[in-house]
């Protein structure tokens, strides 16, 4: 009945909007729950009334939206950022109001809410340029959980592209990620900022920074890579080993079958990961290039 309802009221939100926005409010109050689901499926067709923007509103000032994204119950990860993108287009500024919510969850209650907020971020991160998110950024790096940090330390790398503050944090998943942010990266002080994160002392971070130095083409990076899988240290040489496989450089396959033979578990299965994916796939014969002739 409800499903009904609101559609109902929708259609008629075009000629009386104060009333059929105030009946939709009362169905809300009466079952959060059942209301949820049928405006869901109201907002999945795509459609961008004004009455379609209210209900979405709704969502959004109620906690429903942000609580069900949060919840791998009501969302899997990729339902869930398939679902943003699409109401998005309603709200340009979707990702903003995600983020205070997040900020305000947090601030509720830091301890127990780590595991939502995660999955807003994966959300972020899949679906917003970050630029207007910063601000509220800047203040969840200040959070004391190291997860929800690194992954911010992402987001705001690829916001700023300026990492240089990462250098010094002490958790090395945060040095990490904003490591990785900088992959791709133009900006002027990326391949001095890199170098430097290159010598850090987290193998992690040494991987992110070669990887990122050899997407900007800097020749020396493969050389590094080289030395690091003949590093002391198996995470390192099994970093390297990953980091190889990420450029599907033919170069390193050298590198890589010495790896396979490697004291270490990690080391060896990372080396035949990486060979996988350097591997060409085989040649289809004549009848499977040819697509299916319509009967």
């Amino acid at each position: 009945m409800c499903a009904n309802t609101i559609a109902q009221l929708l259609e008629e939100f075009a000629s009386r909007p104060v009333s059929a926005g105030r009946a939709l409010g009362e169905l809300l109050a009466r079952d959060r729950r059942q209301f949820f689901h049928a405006a869901v499926e109201a907002l999945k067709s795509g459609a961008r009334t004004p009455a379609h923007t209210h209900l979405l509103n709704l969502l959004i000032e109620n906690d429903l939206l942000a609580e069900a994204l949060a919840s791998p119950l009501r969302f899997s990860l990729e339902e869930a950022i398939e679902f943003f993108n699409l109401i998005a287009r309603m709200d340009p500024l979707l990702d903003a109001k995600l983020a205070r919510w997040l900020l305000r969850h947090l601030r509720e209650e830091p301890s127990g809410r780590a595991a939502s907020a995660l999955r807003i971020l994966r959300i972020l991160e899949q679906t917003s340029v970050a630029d207007r998110l910063r601000p509220m950024l800047v203040q969840l790096l200040r959070f004391p959980d190291p997860a929800i940090r690194s992954k911010v330390a992402l987001l705001l790398g690829r916001s700023t592209q300026d990492v240089r503050w990462a250098l010094a944090d002490p958790d090395p998943r945060v040095r990490a990620n904003a490591t990785e942010a900088l992959w791709g990266s133009n900006a002027r002080d990326a391949r001095q900022t890199l170098w430097g994160l290159a010598r850090d002392s987290n193998q992690r971070v040494v991987g992110n920074a070669l990887l990122g130095l050899y997407k900007l083409g800097e020749p020396a990076a493969a050389e590094e890579l080289a030395a690091m899988s003949r590093h002391p240290s198996a995470k390192h040489r099994a970093t390297a080993a990953w980091a190889m496989g990420q450029t599907l450089d033919g170069g390193f396959r050298e590198h890589l079958r010495r790896l396979e033979g490697d004291p270490d578990e990690n080391v060896r299965r990372n080396a035949r990961l990486a060979l996988a994916r350097m591997a060409p796939r085989p040649a289809l014969e004549p009848a499977e290039r040819e697509a299916p002739q319509a009967a």
